[in-house]
């Protein structure tokens, strides 16, 4: 599932290898960064862009599977590649990609470069401003069910002990002090309302989630942390091998990484709630806590 960067360097000339880079950040340079410098024959992905469904009421729902495909193709990526994909600054665009091509059936494809482009620069990796030239490539899709959790499957859980909800933001955005937004986090009222250019949002949290915070799921080095330490994180909160679990955001995206640490930690019956908080803190029929 984690390849380090001596793997990546062993196997950069592979043939049906394909790095993707995914950096990403809030003022919307992650391309800009990547034609600065990436690894060779990396090709851009934009997670905020290109993996998302554009025409859905609710911001950056996975995209459908032909539109998937297409993004994949286009960097060359086909049914039978590796793919290893990177950002930095601990941030969860590869996870994103990796659960997006599980919904679709691929499920072992996507690796996850340890650490990210800070490891590579760190262990001596060069980077390079050439644009490489991807191979036309075909990209299947066949959605796999039980990965994608609605607003309904998370108010189900309520009451249901073999369920455990998740929610992978900071502690500031679960106690409701914030929320997230793509250009930066937006503080909240008084009155518990954020103000986001999309729309007043609710702070707050699923009053039946636990918090475990995407940081966690890290060492010092943003490396992951291994299959026993992530056990006994998501033991503290209920979350075993004998429960499901449903993991929610902002959008959809630090919660991705929330289940990756889950599948590496063996918990393997867990969903992704997509539309995470920017479709339930807009609706008000459905219950939050703060605080």
């Amino acid at each position: 599932m984690l390849v380090t960067p001596s793997w990546l360097d062993e196997h950069l000339a592979d043939r049906d290898l394909v790095v993707v880079d995914l950096r990403w950040d809030e003022e919307g340079r992650g391309r800009h960064r990547y034609e600065e410098g990436h690894i060779a024959g990396a090709h851009f992905l934009d997670w905020a862009t290109d993996l998302v469904d554009r025409e859905h009421d609710v911001a950056f729902m996975l995209a459908p599977p032909e539109r998937l495909a297409d993004e994949l193709g286009r960097r060359g990526i086909g049914d039978d590649s590796v793919v290893v994909a990177y950002a930095d600054a601990g941030h969860s665009g590869p996870f994103r990609l990796w659960w997006a091509c599980r919904a679709y059936g691929h499920d072992d494809q996507v690796r996850i470069l340890d650490g990210g482009l800070d490891a590579w620069v760190a262990n001596g990796g060069p980077l390079t401003q050439e644009i490489p030239r991807p191979r036309p490539a075909a990209w299947t899709p066949s959605r796999r069910p039980g990965l994608v959790a609605s607003a309904a499957d998370v108010a189900a859980a309520r009451d249901d002990t073999e369920t455990v909800v998740l929610d992978s933001r900071e502690p500031e955005k679960f106690r409701g002090e914030t929320v997230w937004f793509e250009t930066g986090a937006v503080p909240a009222g008084t009155d518990g309302i954020a103000h986001t250019p999309r729309g007043d949002l609710r702070a707050g949290h699923v009053p039946w989630a636990a918090n475990v915070p995407w940081r966690e799921l890290y060492r010092s080095d943003l490396t992951m942390k291994g299959p026993a330490e992530l056990r006994d994180l998501f033991g503290r909160v209920g979350a075993t091998p004998r429960r499901r679990a449903i993991a929610y955001c902002g959008v959809g995206i630090s919660a991705s990484a929330l289940l990756y640490a889950l599948h590496r930690a063996g918990i393997d019956d867990a969903a992704l709630y997509d539309a995470s908080w920017d479709e339930w803190g807009r609706d008000p029929e459905l219950p939050l806590a703060r605080g």
